[in-house]
């Protein structure tokens, strides 16, 4: 296994092994939300290889340097799609009334978290009032510094289990 290494704009990383080869180097130091007034956990996971530098590092540190940016970004797609397709959130389009125009603060997810793989990264909110948050949140999926589509994982398999993830989709 590989030694933690450093790299400029975003700091030391640590390197674990995660399940079917996956392999997962986590921010040292989580950026600091103010919104949600914790630290955001940050990894990037890459499969089928050990080469930290192969991931978008300049995009990594971006988005780590602007975290509550990115996360109001986030929430503002989610509210966007709840009032697009609130069946997808398992909302009745009565209940999706409350999250119309609510603003970021006081949009119902918690528990943010950064994931950066080679050709996307996740901002997975782990906690949620919404049905689709129900056991593991949901994941808003960014091609770059734009989010194209919400995963709902109530059909993920747990880390500690194996087997696909079976997550469905919504979004652009």
């Amino acid at each position: 296994m590989s030694s933690n290494v450093f790299r400029s704009g975003i700091g030391q990383l640590l390197p674990d092994q995660g399940p079917d080869g996956l392999r997962v180097w986590s921010v040292a130091r989580a950026p600091r939300s103010a919104l949600y007034g914790a630290p955001v956990e940050a990894t990037i996971l890459l499969e089928g290889t050990d080469d930290l530098d192969r991931a978008d590092l300049p995009l990594v540190g971006e988005v780590l340097g602007r975290v509550d940016h990115y996360i109001g970004t986030g929430i503002r797609f989610v509210r966007e799609q709840v009032e697009a397709d609130p069946a997808f959130f398992g909302l009745t389009e009565a209940q999706a009334q409350p999250y119309r125009g609510l603003p970021v603060a006081e949009f119902p997810l918690d528990c943010p978290q950064l994931n950066f793989y080679l050709d996307e990264w996740h901002l997975r909110f782990a906690e949620g009032r919404l049905p689709i948050c129900d056991p593991y949140g949901l994941a808003v999926v960014f091609d770059g510094q734009r989010p194209v589509r919400v995963e709902d994982l109530s059909d993920a398999t747990a880390v500690d289990d194996e087997g696909a993830d079976g997550s469905r989709r919504q979004g652009a």
